[in-house]
């Protein structure tokens, strides 16, 4: 937003300088009325039309008189000649457009001869259209531009003799389709708004960028303390004529391969098993088992720190009725079952030589799953998996 500030301040100032509000553009239309006597039956024909359009450098105002062709008809050299009599003034030059001259320099010429208005037809195939013409330099002298179809037929009376007179009115003002101020003001809303949408973006992708960010963070502790839990684990080496590498025996759950002997395998603290280079990055990605969804970080005692993010879950009435105890519960619950193989193992593993020996095939322990999902451990809380 700093950086359009200038920009918006420029674009305003170069708007404001090239304001001219002493001088309106518009062009103006002018009424011709023709009017000459036939020669069938001496009658006096006119014709009055709204058929010329005044130049922009003309002065917007009326003129009359007869009408005179110059020789040659483009009137663009100074061999240029109007057959007028001795004296006749307020005449209206007829001139056709084109032969290699500007508007300037066909006006001038018939300025210089003694007109007092100068009606340009257009050129050949325009029809009836007319432009407006940029004249330069052509003082007070009236320019009219008007069709070419309109232009030959009042060449034609000419060339046949007949008499023809022209009266020039002013007719009505067009405005351009957009003034200064309106270009000035359409300017500046482009730019309002345009700043408005780039700044919408400035904040809308500034705080998708920090959600990222608060995103990634959080995925990285929880990784870090997901490693922390693996190193937890038991690990533990299959050997051959181990109850897990029988053909009947269960397979891995991650790449679904049967235990072979020398595989290393992950025990969790739900008592499930899993091959080592499998279940790791699983645990670093979701940091539960794949089977029954139990939280290691929560049955290890491995709390995040989530304190820096700023994102809370609400809870629902329903959530806040639930008993808050159960989870530590099932968590302790976790944890002392995993604690107690691990005692039953050392005690396994180290005899009190007053007890009496203990037959290793015939131990079971009797351990109930662990679930963090309350409505799966409902449905199954009454079945229990017995291993030997």
């Amino acid at each position: 937003m700093e950086r359009l500030l200038p920009w918006t301040l420029l674009v305003f100032s170069l708007q404001v300088s090239s304001l001219r509000p002493a001088q309106a553009t518009y062009i103006c239309t002018a009424y011709i009325n023709v009017s000459f006597v036939a020669p069938q039956n001496n009658e006096t024909m006119w014709r009055f039309e709204e058929i010329g359009l005044y130049g922009q450098d003309s002065p917007k105002a009326a003129a009359a008189g007869d009408v005179y062709v110059p020789d040659p008809l483009f009137s663009c050299g100074d061999e240029t000649s109007y057959p007028v009599p001795d004296g006749a003034k307020g005449w209206v030059a007829l001139i056709q457009r084109g032969g290699g001259c500007t508007f300037s320099e066909k006006i001038n010429i018939a300025s210089r001869s003694g007109a007092a208005a100068a009606v340009i037809f257009n050129d050949v195939g325009t029809d009836n259209r007319v432009i407006p013409m940029s004249h330069p330099g052509t003082g007070d002298t009236v320019a009219v531009m008007i069709g070419h179809i309109r232009g030959m037929e009042i060449l034609r009376l000419l060339q046949n003799g007949v008499a023809v007179t022209m009266a020039i009115e002013v007719g009505k003002q067009h405005g351009p389709w957009m003034s200064h101020y309106s270009v000035f003001f359409v300017s500046i809303s482009f730019f309002l708004v345009t700043a408005a949408t780039v700044g919408y973006f400035i904040f809308y992708s500034a705080r998708r960028l920090n959600s990222v960010r608060l995103q990634n963070r959080k995925q990285k502790q929880l990784k870090a303390e997901a490693k922390k839990a693996i190193g937890q684990l038991q690990v533990r080496t299959l050997k051959q004529g181990d109850q897990e590498t029988q053909s009947d025996a269960d397979t891995c759950a991650v790449c679904i391969e049967a235990y072979k002997p020398g595989d290393v395998l992950s025990i969790l603290t739900c008592n499930h098993f899993f091959h080592k280079q499998c279940i790791e990055p699983w645990l670093l990605e979701h940091r539960t088992c794949p089977m029954c969804k139990c939280d290691i970080l929560k049955a290890l005692g491995v709390e995040p720190d989530i304190k820096d993010i700023p994102h809370e879950v609400p809870m629902t009435p329903e959530m806040q009725s639930l008993p808050s105890v159960i989870e530590d519960s099932q968590s302790d619950s976790a944890s002392s079952g995993y604690e107690s193989i691990h005692g039953a193992e050392e005690s396994l593993s180290n005899p009190v030589s007053s007890a009496p020996p203990v037959d290793l095939d015939t131990v079971q322990v009797d351990i109930q799953r662990q679930y963090d999902n309350l409505g799966f451990e409902c449905e199954v809380q009454d079945h229990r998996d017995p291993r030997t």
